[in-house]
């Protein structure tokens, strides 16, 4: 019974910290992709994995796309947030 609670435990915490991709463009600059779907989560928290990836507001805004989801049982609304940045020369 622990062990499934903590592969669970687990589970979860990986879920919850967000994908990120890189990706080549046809330019030749790489761009990262942040998910910061979730409740509780914001832009805020695309912006500081770009602040880590590329230091602090050194990165270009290529896209941001968010889509609200139909509401959870709980009645909140899941707010789906994707941000593609592409770091700034240093």
């Amino acid at each position: 019974m622990r062990i499934l609670m903590l592969l669970t435990s687990v589970t979860l915490a990986v879920a919850g910290t967000g994908c990120m991709s890189d990706t080549k463009s046809e330019g030749g600059k790489t761009t990262h992709t942040y998910d910061c779907t979730g409740v509780g989560k914001g832009w805020g928290d695309c912006t500081e994995k770009a602040d880590a990836e590329c230091g602090a507001h050194n990165y270009t805004v290529v896209s941001r796309m968010g889509d609200a989801d139909a509401k959870s049982s709980s009645g909140n609304t899941e707010m789906k947030r994707t941000m593609i940045v592409s770091c700034n020369q240093k």
